[in-house]
This record gives structure tokens, C-alpha cells and sequence, in this order.
């Protein structure tokens, strides 16, 4: 038990994530004046497919960010720091930042 803590922690695996995410059907992230899916997303940040935004990793990133839950539609603004992009399968994760009050108690009471 204590040595699959430890694997999960210092795992060099592509699995790097310290919450679940959420798979979405009805979501786009807006980079910047494109649009794009969102394909899943966290409290803390998304996951853009198909995705052929021209960035690198280190870059921030204006975005509106909006899914439809099951009982309600969330949307906001906020910067965004690009933490992974994958040319070949087109995706692009970003992680919030300067996120508004609201929209922070928006993704808390969702996610709680």
C-alpha cells in the first residue's frame, strides 16, 4: 500500500494529474478568437481537442471558457498557462489562472 503511494507520486508516467477530470460533450475554450472543443476538464484547469492553436508550453493565454454541466452552464474569462501541447493529436491542456471571484465559486461548488 505505502509502495503505490510512492509510484504515484514519483511516477514519471504521462499521468501527471492530481485531480480527476471531466469528460465534456458540450464545452469550447476560446484561445485568443478561436474556438475550440473542450474534451475534459478540472477545477484547476482543461484539455482542448481538436486543437491546432499555434502555442507552447510556458505561454499564457487569454481564454472564455464555457461547459454545460448537467444542471447548469458555466462560463467565465481568465488568463490560462499552457502546461501540454501534442501536435500530432492535436490537443492543447491549460491550467486557470486569474480566475475572478465568482468563477472560483462557480468551479468550487461544482466540483465539491
Amino acid at each position: 500500500m505505502l509502495g503505490d503511494l510512492f509510484k504515484r507520486l514519483f511516477s514519471r508516467g504521462r499521468e501527471r494529474r492530481r485531480e480527476p477530470r471531466e469528460d465534456v460533450s458540450l464545452g469550447t475554450v476560446e484561445i485568443h478568437g478561436r474556438r475550440f472543443s473542450v474534451k475534459n476538464w478540472s477545477s484547476t484547469g482543461f484539455l482542448a481537442a481538436p486543437c491546432d492553436a499555434d502555442h507552447r508550453e510556458g505561454d499564457s493565454v487569454d481564454i472564455h471558457f464555457g461547459v454545460q454541466a448537467p444542471n447548469e452552464a458555466i462560463a467565465f474569462a481568465c488568463k490560462a498557462i499552457v502546461v501540454r501541447v501534442d501536435k500530432n493529436a492535436k490537443e492543447l491542456a491549460g491550467v486557470f489562472t486569474m480566475m475572478d471571484r465568482d468563477a472560483r465559486i462557480m468551479v468550487a461548488r461544482h466540483f465539491e
